[in-house]
């Protein structure tokens, strides 16, 4: 038995377990051969986080380390040494390099995240929402890490909780980001449908119409979109408020068909205003009485210029459509099938013109299929601009 010990002290596990091997009372061998073999494989475990915190890094390595469990507990008389090769202290080395490690890293993850949280609050970016999920998985992954390290770092504890918290308040901030995100859907599909071509005033027929349809892939892709984040994020609104931010952008979509169809009828009409067609079903934001307005611009030294729109106003409602002018030239309005060549009686309303305003008072009722035209006089200096507007009542706006 002292001959065993002697060797094990000495580091020479094996010749120590040879030695207790022949000690001659069954119960004290098996106790002292079972020690040899434990403390071997605890070394040898030891050895596997050392080469795993070299080659693997710290993360790799807590796990080693955590597989090792403790050092045995040598029998009495087995040795003075009790750890010979140091396995316990070289186990204690890894571990806090290891953890140390763990914390530098947690620390750049959540100093990373911090200013991804700082980004998405501020609302910067083209989608403040991703950037505040990233900040969200930042976190996680810090607290993760100062939570492995914990065992050898017990201050670790606190910053876990500091990160898990950031972490709570960063899915909160992407939650409502969301939230804001689909409550403006209409609003974006508008700007979408409302969008103007580079050189609008140049169109040919074919390229009005492809444009068209491009716009209708972009709102189609967007209703799209929205079902889907819907989907991935259910209950941030309401079944009765998502059936009608739906609806609003799909009241878009079924339009695209009329601006095709009256694209191929309408005939001497002149220059498309864009978009083409207006109306209250694609309210100005933050104004609901108003339509976002078409747009138009030239230049004019003698004659007339001609435009052409659609005015999309259900039946029986008194809605008005009125051309604004950046001077005080000459404006008519007419029906559909009297443009430049066939003129027709001008539907302005002359009594209740307001400066450079010029209203189609009960617009619905006087236009044919909802088709106007519009002629742009002369007057002192050639480049105008000027918009085109359908109002829930142009005259209650001017009271």
């Amino acid at each position: 038995m002292a001959a065993g010990a002697l060797l094990f002290s000495e580091g020479r596990i094996g010749d120590a377990a040879r030695a207790w091997s022949a000690i001659a009372d069954p119960a004290a061998r098996s106790l002292y051969v079972s020690f040899a073999s434990a403390y071997s494989a605890f070394e040898a475990s030891v050895a596997v986080a050392e080469r795993t915190l070299a080659e693997s890094g710290p993360e790799a390595a807590v796990a080693a380390v955590a597989a090792c469990g403790t050092p045995p507990d040598p029998p009495a008389g087995a040795s003075d040494a009790g750890d010979p090769l140091g396995a316990a202290a070289r186990l204690a080395r890894v571990g806090s390099e290891a953890a140390i490690a763990l914390v530098a890293r947690a620390t750049e993850a959540e100093r990373a995240a911090d200013a991804d949280f700082d980004y998405a609050r501020a609302g910067r970016g083209k989608d403040p929402a991703t950037t505040a999920g990233k900040a969200q998985g930042g976190f996680e992954e810090a607290g993760r890490l100062y939570r492995d390290a914990q065992v050898w770092i017990p201050d670790a504890d606190a910053d876990a909780r500091r990160a898990d918290a950031k972490a709570g308040a960063a899915e909160q901030t992407r939650r409502r980001l969301i939230k804001d995100s689909l409550l403006s859907f209409p609003d974006r599909m508008g700007e979408v449908f409302a969008r103007a071509p580079s050189e609008p005033n140049r169109l040919s027929d074919q390229q009005l119409l492809a444009y068209n349809a491009e716009t209708a892939a972009i709102i189609s892709g967007g209703i799209a979109d929205f079902d889907k984040f819907v989907a991935e994020y259910p209950g941030i609104l309401d079944p009765a408020t998502v059936e009608r931010l739906r609806d609003s952008a799909s009241g878009l979509s079924v339009r695209f068909a009329r601006i095709e169809a009256t694209i191929k009828a309408v005939k001497d009409r002149g220059k498309p205003l864009i978009p083409l067609i207006i109306g209250i079903f694609n309210p100005q934001p933050g104004d609901p009485m108003r339509s976002r307005p078409a747009a138009f611009s030239g230049s004019l030294a003698g004659g007339s210029d001609w435009w052409w729109g659609i005015a999309d106003i259900p039946k029986g409602l008194a809605q008005d459509l009125v051309v604004t002018m950046s001077d005080s030239r000459p404006v008519r309005v007419y029906a559909a099938g009297s443009g430049a060549r066939r003129p027709a009686s001008d539907l302005v309303n002359p009594l209740f013109k307001i400066g450079n305003s010029w209203p189609v008072l009960n617009a619905g009722a006087r236009l044919d299929d909802g088709v106007f035209h519009i002629e742009v006089g002369p007057f002192q200096g050639e480049r105008y601009s000027g918009e085109a507007v359908v109002y829930k009542s142009f005259m209650t706006r001017t009271r």
